[in-house]
């Protein structure tokens, strides 16, 4: 990653540098003058502003409803949020067969000053299909590649290698777009239900026309470093910030990993199609069956390392990719004392998870944070309650 050139997502503030200089040379026996000159122009928040709109005319920020739908299928509004990093979220569908589509249309619309030029478009993350309960994952993975997303200007259609150039946006005019979701004609057919996660789409904007500008992999989305609960993406994987250590950011994975087996109320094993990525539904123990993500302790650890690998394939500097310790719990205000994470943050105690941490070595006893509040020990050779939820360890120096 270029660390003299960061962007962020969708509004890039370059530095601008003009230097110009004027010389005069005279004859033998004379002497040289030279007066030169500099200046810079750094285009700030205020006067560099590209945000999303649900109107080409002015700057709304309402629902995206589809704008086109197929029958026979359910879709969501779209969100915008135009935060520091404008994003527009909640994109999705229910479909129930091949030929249906949906089709979002907004805008980014230029509030500053300056001319903005896109620069390039992004694909961030992987597409991922995961079959649900009873369906079969071979079929699901012939069916994942006729589920596309796409994202279409009003002049083409862009894929994850087309070029930008030239492609410019006056102050207070408008680009049209459309994210088109759909499940295609020639798709074969699986034999149950199963979700797909598609990439993020990126657009980086600039005050100069140059191709080569990149988003960042790694982004800041909310609040700041130095406060914890402040959230950081990593392709599409999110994260709470939750300390700093050793140059590095410590961040705790927003979900647990989807990896390990499924239980059910008879405590029996379910299994479950891995990703190794972050998933909502891998909470491990909870207040109903069935549980999904429990792994073994000794599995636990190898899984956070292999995320860590994940992480770095998408472009991100992962320091390192480990389990939450004991320290740094009680340092977010769970207590091994009185066996709870009630005063942490609810976001501590979201899902069920083992640390790294020994209550006591020669017993294989774990430090394990529970989903209802419980912090205490549990056997490292008890595979139906805990799961894991990485610690990822990122350079400060990646957020500069």
């Amino acid at each position: 990653m270029e660390h003299n050139r960061k962007q962020k997502l969708l509004i890039i503030v370059a530095l601008i540098v003009g230097i110009a200089s004027l010389s005069i040379g005279f004859a033998a026996f004379s002497v040289s003058l030279n007066i030169s000159s500099s200046a810079s122009v750094t285009p700030s928040s205020d006067t560099f502003k590209v945000k999303f709109s649900t109107s080409k005319d002015s700057l709304v920020e309402g629902a995206v409803v589809p704008s086109s739908i197929t029958s026979g299928i359910t879709a969501t509004n779209g969100v915008i949020v135009n935060s520091s990093n404008p994003t527009i979220t909640n994109l999705s569908a229910t479909f129930t067969g091949p030929g249906q589509y949906v089709e979002y249309t907004f805008y980014a619309r230029n509030e500053g000053e300056y001319t903005a030029y896109l620069n390039n478009v992004s694909f961030i993350g992987n597409q991922t299909c995961t079959a649900e309960a009873g369906t079969t994952d071979s079929l699901v993975q012939n069916v994942c590649a006729y589920i596309n997303i796409l994202f279409i200007s009003d002049t083409r259609t862009y894929f994850e290698d087309t070029p930008v150039s030239g492609h410019s946006l006056s102050p207070k005019s408008s680009d049209v777009y459309t994210i088109r979701l759909e499940y295609t004609d020639a798709a074969p057919s699986a034999d149950g239900p199963f979700s797909i996660t598609f990439p993020d789409v990126a657009l980086v904007y600039s005050t100069i026309d140059d191709s080569t500008m990149k988003p960042d992999v790694v982004r800041l989305e909310s609040g700041d470093l130095n406060t914890p609960g402040s959230i950081v993406s990593i392709g599409d994987e999110q994260f709470y910030v939750f300390g700093q250590e050793d140059g590095n950011v410590k961040l705790l994975a927003m979900h647990n990993l989807y990896v390990g087996h499924g239980v059910d109320e008879n405590l029996g094993t379910l299994s479950m199609n891995e990703t190794g990525i972050q998933d909502e539904r891998a909470i491990a123990y909870y207040s109903e069956f069935p549980f999904w993500g429990a792994v073994y302790y000794p599995q636990a650890e190898g899984y956070a390392s292999d995320y860590g690998e994940y992480l770095e394939g998408l472009g991100a500097n992962v320091s390192n990719s480990r389990l939450i310790t004991n320290d740094e719990l009680e340092s977010l205000g769970c207590s091994s004392t009185d066996k709870t994470c009630i005063d942490a943050p609810e976001w501590v105690y979201s899902s069920s998870y083992y640390t790294s941490s020994y209550v006591d070595v020669e017993q294989e006893y774990i430090y394990v944070v529970y989903s209802d509040g419980d912090y205490h020990g549990g056997d490292a050779d008890y595979d139906y309650y805990y799961g894991v939820r990485p610690v990822i360890e990122i350079p400060l120096s990646e957020f500069e």
